[in-house]
């Protein structure tokens, strides 16, 4: 994924942000007890977002834990464990990460589309074992965007990566949270499209000055970079209040604090650092 999905940690209480790197850090132990040391490379801040919702939205919590982390292995700190959304969220990040990979190498991308192949060809094959219908829907969504992102150049590409993550989302619900009510799994799935949208319109822009000076495709390509700017910012600002929206009816058990923060805060911070071209700190 792309590291968008974040909290504002300035307006983040101090154990609500323990919270979330301790989700992050769970998934980061579940996809190396799933699949090894090296996968751990694809565990990123959307996909702890993910986890954290399902969370949220579940009857019952993971357990914070105090272990060592393989890059500290000297320090104790609290790690998530024992929920399924952990363990859904870490294949979700092999599994996308090694498709996305796949896909580069077709898509000009080959020295960093070939490297992470190599590396998770093994994790992404057992993590598509797993989830065989989803990860089939995920490779056909890349292929349809490939081809869009081939074309001339406009703003179908976000809509189809939106549905990736709408099915995704509505994967979570069907293995995550099975007993979750109608309504609320189709508003997860609504969610889902919506921010897909959001994370690839601005990583768009995040990208437009980079693309344009190699000559690839864009999105907003044909504009300067004040219009793509513009543009984008509109886009982006109705896919917030939509977001916000969706995310306000849900019924959670717990973390809605962290939720809002990441809709409410966080989407609007990395918007507009983005449109500053500033890039985007390690929280």
């Amino acid at each position: 994924m792309f590291g968008y999905i974040r909290p504002n940690k300035a307006e983040l209480l101090v154990k609500d942000f323990a919270r979330f790197r301790a989700c992050y850090c769970g998934i980061c132990k579940a996809i190396a007890r799933r699949y090894g040391q090296i996968p751990r490379m694809s565990v990123s801040y959307d996909l702890t977002f993910l986890a954290l919702l399902l969370i949220a939205l579940s009857p019952v919590d993971g357990v914070l834990k105090l272990e060592t982390c393989i890059l500290n292995p000297l320090r104790k700190k609290p790690i998530l464990k024992d929920h399924k959304a952990l363990d859904f969220s870490a294949d979700m990040a092999v599994l996308l990460t090694w498709l996305k990979a796949k896909d580069d190498i077709r898509d000009e991308k080959r020295i960093r589309g070939g490297l992470l192949t190599c590396c998770l060809t093994r994790s992404g094959k057992k993590a598509l074992k797993i989830y065989p219908q989803i990860g089939s829907l995920i490779k056909s969504k890349l292929n349809e965007l490939s081809v869009a992102e081939q074309g001339f150049p406009d703003l179908t590409a976000a809509d189809i990566f939106g549905a990736i993550l709408s099915e995704l989302f509505a994967e979570a619900v069907r293995s995550v949270l099975p007993d979750l009510a109608p309504e609320f799994a189709l508003a997860l799935a609504d969610s889902g499209a919506g921010l897909g949208r959001w994370t690839y319109l601005i990583d768009a822009i995040d990208d437009y000055e980079k693309d344009i000076h190699n000559d690839e495709w864009n999105p907003f390509s044909g504009l300067t970079i004040e219009a793509a700017k513009e543009k984008a910012d509109f886009l982006l600002v109705q896919e917030e209040e939509a977001l916000d929206r969706i995310f306000a009816l849900l019924p959670y058990e717990r973390d809605g604090a962290i939720i809002y923060n990441i809709i409410v805060l966080g989407l609007p911070q990395v918007r507009k650092t983005v449109m500053k071209g500033e890039k985007l700190t390690k929280l």
